[in-house]
């Protein structure tokens, strides 16, 4: 009995299991998220490289990528917990904190010690609409939909220019 036929069904398994890994926090997110509205602004429209997408920054939760947000101090890499409250019709994070909030909504990110990624940075559109959503989000601003699960998982669902 050849044993290249098991060993393949085993590295196709351990893949395919990785994958499902990979895709877990925002498929639950997806999928048992409840829906955040949050203000965003445009960061840079089109990269060559990555396709077109418009790479976005959300000034009252990740201030670190918003420079108009005085008095933020980027946390120490690792993961950080922003902890989400309603300011009128967005929700925006005050602060951050090490340890898992008791209660949501918050967003599990990671800190590079001067970043703070979400994982919900990026909206991928075709190449006309990402730079006529880019140029409107740059002049204007927006809101972003986020859905958010309990674990703080978050994934971006809908971009709106102002």
């Amino acid at each position: 009995m050849s044993t290249v036929p098991t060993t393949v069904a085993v590295v196709a398994a351990v893949q395919l299991a990785l994958v499902g890994v990979a895709v877990a926090p925002r498929l639950s997110a997806y999928t048992t998220g409840e829906e955040y509205r949050v203000a965003v602004a445009a960061v840079d429209p089109v990269d060559p490289f990555r396709g077109a997408y418009v790479d976005l920054a959300y000034p009252g939760v990740q201030p670190a990528r918003h420079p108009r947000r005085e008095g933020w101090q980027p946390p120490a890499p690792g993961t950080v917990y922003l902890p989400l409250r309603q300011e009128g019709a967005v929700w925006v994070a005050d602060g951050y904190e090490r340890s898992r909030p008791g209660h949501p909504p918050y967003l599990t990110c990671e800190s590079d010690g001067w970043d703070v990624d979400c994982g919900i940075g990026s909206w991928f559109a075709d190449q006309d609409e990402a730079a006529r959503l880019g140029e409107r989000l740059s002049a204007h601003g927006g809101t972003a939909t986020v859905r958010v699960d309990g674990r703080g998982h978050a994934v971006l669902v809908a971009v709106e220019p102002g």
